[in-house]
């Protein structure tokens, strides 16, 4: 096997922890929200807090990340993250008191930002190792010889990010086979089992690809993130926090108040997870070639036209072409910012680099669930919430674009990708 398939397969394991905490920790919920709103009576405000409790967790997972990575070993880390976020979801199917589904939301926020950071660290590890001919998959690479084409960063990241649309595919066609199945009280409870299911198979998979990457570069004494050098990029992706999670958590209510069927809320799911998919590798090219924050400028833009195409045209066209918009570029932004970290930092920083661009990603998620929530409670209804989702990811368009290319001390230190 040449060195690009190896580590491409390395990377699409790796995909499977994104898309537990992405797809199924954090995404599914939408799927699960009608029903569950109208079998235990809440408001939307009351159904956007969850979305907001599972932010605030992630916020938490994306401070201690590093430092867990570290305590306990990255993969060590990774694999009990990616377990606790499995749990989580099954356990969501036992209660239907809020405070213990608050609990359970924010557990799996906590977990799926620790798996999530030091999967991209794992995914940057792996790239390195391929630069450097070290390693299982490095090894393999050097044993073809130079003149093989090895898989860039970008696109390793790409593919590892691109896992989040899997998990969307997969609860597309999981969760709405139960919603129909069983009454609505017990379907939206089948349904957290099979998530809880679903996470089990890809802690599996994902625990077993992390041991054939070299453990990152270790932080040196002292040493931290260069803040300054990231702040474009650091508030573009607060913004993109904030307002791409209310499309996300209000989509599929929007959709059936404009009069869809079950049939297409589920098509409308899967094509927006295959969307995602595709993305991953669609955009790498792109990702690869712009410098400095043009990318993640661009790829904002295309999901603020996905997202705002169900606000101008109601109906199964415009839905499905915002679920190829939005849903294939979306995650291929957190890439993209994810990529843009690589080239600024330093090797060793990586990790801490990435869990800072988690944190103010969470801290965005925190607040916009709770606006767009209390604006779908309004007599405009979800529409004023995800007109404010849009508007806010083209202000972080904006705040993208004055990201340098390459701090001097990421170059010299070979942390550019």
């Amino acid at each position: 096997m040449t060195r690009l398939p190896r580590a491409l397969w390395i990377a699409l394991a790796l995909a499977a922890a994104p898309a537990s905490a992405f797809g199924l920790a954090r995404f599914a919920y939408a799927v699960l929200l009608p029903p569950m709103q109208a079998d235990l009576g809440w408001s939307y405000a009351t159904a956007a807090l969850l979305n907001t409790v599972n932010a605030l967790g992630y916020l938490g997972g994306a401070v201690f990340a590093s430092r867990l990575g570290r305590r306990m070993g990255v993969h060590a880390a990774f694999g009990w993250s990616l377990l606790a976020t499995a749990l989580a979801l099954g356990a969501s199917a036992l209660s239907t008191l809020l405070p213990v589904l608050l609990v359970l939301r924010l557990v799996a926020g906590f977990s799926g930002a620790v798996t999530f950071i030091l999967g991209a660290a794992l995914t940057a590890a792996l790239a390195a190792s391929l630069r450097a001919g070290t390693g299982t998959a490095g090894a393999a690479a050097a044993a073809v010889g130079a003149s093989a084409r090895v898989p860039t960063a970008a696109l390793l990241m790409g593919v590892y990010v691109a896992g989040g649309g899997l998990g969307i595919v997969v609860s597309g066609l999981a969760l709405p086979w139960a919603l129909n199945s069983f009454p609505d009280d017990v379907g939206w409870r089948v349904g957290w089992g099979l998530l809880g299911a679903v996470g089990l198979v890809a802690w599996a998979v994902a625990a077993r690809a992390a041991r054939r990457v070299p453990a990152p570069a270790p932080r040196t004494a002292g040493s931290r993130a260069p803040v300054r050098g990231m702040v474009p990029l650091l508030v573009g992706y607060t913004l993109f926090g904030m307002g791409y999670i209310a499309y996300m958590t209000f989509i599929v209510a929007l959709l059936r108040g404009d009069g869809a069927t079950d049939q297409q809320v589920a098509v409308f799911w899967v094509v927006l997870g295959l969307a995602a998919v595709a993305g991953g590798f669609a955009w790498a090219p792109v990702v690869e070639r712009l410098q400095g924050g043009r990318a993640p400028a661009l790829l904002m833009v295309v999901v603020a036209l996905g997202a705002g195409l169900p606000l101008l045209w109601a109906g199964p066209v415009p839905a499905l072409a915002s679920a190829v918009l939005f849903g294939g570029t979306f995650l291929a932004l957190v890439g993209s910012v994810t990529h843009a970290a690589q080239r600024v930092l330093p090797a060793a920083q990586v990790a801490d680099g990435i869990g800072l661009l988690t944190t103010v990603f969470a801290l965005g998620q925190s607040v916009g669930p709770v606006l767009s929530g209390v604006l779908a409670d309004s007599a405009d209804g979800v529409r004023a919430g995800i007109a404010l989702s849009v508007a806010i990811v083209v202000l972080g368009a904006v705040a993208f674009l004055p990201q340098r290319r390459v701090l001097p001390e990421a170059a010299t230190t070979g942390g550019a990708a």
